[in-house]
């Protein structure tokens, strides 16, 4: 009886947006080896989703993959570095290519976000939870937001309550078994880290030439980049 096994695991030099077209290629190359049969994308702008179509969905070995696409609830606010407010938005022409092609959109509350105080109580509904997600952080900025996409995905009945899943964002890629909000403590199960990023660039400020161990570093610089 098998004991074990190796699966291989990605590892990028920074967090952010540049890693996306690597970690969808990841994404569906895992889905396909595991016969997954839909992956959850959390999406800020957009731009994932709308990558994930043009170029891996319209592809033979990919079209039967369903999408379920997650983002941000209405009225989150978002600033900058500076602190100044900036607008987070999916662009009208990205939705509809999302109709067109029956990709569902999920927007909720996301589980491990506090709910705000109100002015009598001075209270914080939910911080057990906020604490949560930043543990799952420890892994990289994205782990928690591919955690929640699942549940909230689960929640809103586009996937189903212990199914297998793919879910990632820009530059983060899981395997885990599905669950709603309300059972995710006792029955969500992240199976597989299939990408993520080895330098925190964002979350922790690293600079990934004064971080990585230098035999990683030697092997990650002759390794060819994905999809090339």
């Amino acid at each position: 009886m098998m004991k074990s096994f190796v699966a291989p695991t990605t590892y990028f030099l920074q967090e952010g947006r540049e890693n996306l077209e690597d970690c969808l290629k990841v994404a569906f190359e895992g889905a396909v080896h595991h016969e997954i049969k839909t992956i959850v994308i959390f999406t800020a702008y957009g731009e994932g989703v709308k990558m994930a179509l043009e170029r891996f969905s319209s592809r033979k070995e990919y079209e039967h993959i369903k999408l379920v696409a997650v983002t941000f609830p209405a009225g989150k606010a978002f600033t900058n570095q500076e602190k100044q407010p900036v607008e987070v938005t999916i662009p009208d022409s990205f939705l509809q290519l999302f109709a067109a092609n029956n990709v569902p959109l999920v927007r909720a509350h996301l589980p491990f976000d506090a709910v705000d105080p109100s002015a009598a109580w001075r209270t914080v509904v939910g911080r057990g939870f906020n604490l949560l997600g930043e543990t799952l952080n420890m892994f990289c900025g994205s782990m928690s937001l591919c955690v929640q996409a699942i549940t909230l995905a689960c929640d809103a009945g586009f996937i189903e309550q212990g199914e297998h899943v793919i879910s990632l964002t820009s530059d983060t890629a899981i395997l885990a078994m599905a669950a709603v909000t309300r059972k995710m403590l006792s029955e969500l199960v992240i199976r597989e880290i299939l990408c993520k990023p080895a330098v925190l660039t964002i979350g922790r400020k690293e600079q990934n030439a004064l971080t990585v161990p230098k035999t990683r570093k030697l092997k990650a610089a002759k390794q060819p980049r994905l999809g090339k």
